[in-house]
């Protein structure tokens, strides 16, 4: 038992965090250049050179790489110092700055520095899983959790810039700007909101025409609303791999009964918004038609964080490991039947829909306990 203390105070400091943090970057580092599986780096890379031609940024490019750009208009200028390197330094630069990025925000989060640090250890398996596919899910995370950050430190301006961030990485992170009703001066978050949107995409402006920037996001708006989005590793998914007949209506009314539900409860529950920014993480995963695997960073970001910051609770304890085992730290191809609970059953998603259950009771039950405390005495 000291043993594993010692061990445990060991690695939970920032700077064994930092280095775990440089270590896991250099090392899918070598793996992308050594096997080539960096085909969204190129999709990312190739839309900045579409983009400065003029050419059309949702159609299929096959000769460069394989799926489509689905990514906001503006990526493409955000992602430009990245572009401009040789493709190996490109990666490198990408990876190391998405992870140190990440590093930095996560530290920043208010739950104090030993619960930042077994966030950090936690999401750490999830975060080196995109960074050998080189996605920006680990960038959505981050910039959702500065958002909460920022708003818990009165720093609503920057906060802002952050949820516009979100949004424009990708639009379902837009769903972070809820937070903006949890503060007392929530039309000045929506006027900051406004102009880091217009501040933002108006980058595009210093390289395409107003009109060329208006078609962009027209084809934008066009192909997320279309049916190319395949992945679907959410309720979606599991409808469809059960042969449950449920139109998709009927999900995604579900969906916002129960996010509505939610927000109702969680205003009478007191307003905790490390709870909400909890919930928020995972039901805009699990109830999205874009999921895929990776994009499970952003839930188990939200099932850690409840983990951290509610009462404890057996229960809700042992729902939080078996959570964290399956999906996470558990590697792929070690237990064969696990992987296939993983892939043909989406395993991840049933237990990340548990633990937002486990959120949605607690905060009924904390609303009902305020209810019946504020309640006037019979005489």
């Amino acid at each position: 038992m000291k043993f594993w203390q010692t061990v445990k105070s060991f690695v939970l400091q920032y700077k064994v965090l930092l280095a775990l943090y440089v270590l896991i970057t250099l090392f899918t580092y070598f793996q992308l250049t050594s096997f080539g599986h960096n085909n969204n780096f190129i999709i990312y890379r190739e839309s900045v050179f579409h983009f400065l031609k003029g050419l059309p940024l949702y159609i299929e490019y096959p000769e460069q790489y394989f799926d489509l750009f689905y990514y906001n208009p503006v990526f493409p200028v955000l992602f430009m110092p990245f572009a401009m390197l040789p493709v190996n330094g490109g990666i490198l630069a990408w990876i190391l700055f998405t992870s140190l990025s990440c590093f930095l925000i996560f530290r920043y989060m208010p739950l104090g520095n030993r619960k930042n640090q077994l966030f950090m250890l936690f999401i750490m398996f999830d975060l080196m899983n995109n960074l050998g596919h080189t996605q920006t899910n680990p960038f959505l995370l981050a910039f959702m959790l500065m958002s909460w950050a920022l708003i818990e430190k009165d720093k609503s301006f920057w906060s802002a810039m952050f949820m516009a961030l979100s949004f424009l990485i990708k639009g379902y992170g837009g769903i972070v700007g809820l937070l903006c009703f949890y503060t007392k001066d929530w039309y000045k978050m929506i006027l900051y909101g406004l102009f880091w949107m217009l501040a933002i995409n108006s980058l595009m402006l210093l390289f395409i025409t107003p009109a060329q920037a208006i078609q962009y996001y027209q084809e934008w708006l066009q192909i997320i609303s279309s049916d190319k989005i395949k992945e679907s590793y959410s309720v979606y998914g599991w409808v469809t791999n059960f042969k449950l007949n449920i139109p998709e209506f009927y999900i995604l009314a579900t969906a916002l009964a129960a996010l509505a539900g939610f927000l109702i409860l969680h205003f009478f529950a007191g307003k905790n918004k490390t709870h909400l920014i909890s919930f928020l993480l995972i039901w805009v995963i699990v109830f999205n038609r874009a999921s895929e695997p990776a994009t499970y960073i952003m839930a188990i970001g939200g099932v850690t964080l409840w983990h951290l910051s509610r009462p404890k609770n057996t229960v809700s304890n042992i729902l939080f490991w078996i959570t964290i085992l399956v999906s996470t730290i558990i590697p792929k191809d070690l237990i064969g039947w696990l992987d296939k609970l993983r892939y043909d059953y989406y395993i991840k998603t049933l237990l990340c829909l548990l633990v937002m259950a486990d959120i949605y009771i607690y905060t009924a039950k904390q609303a009902l306990l305020n209810f019946n405390n504020n309640k006037p005495a019979t005489v």
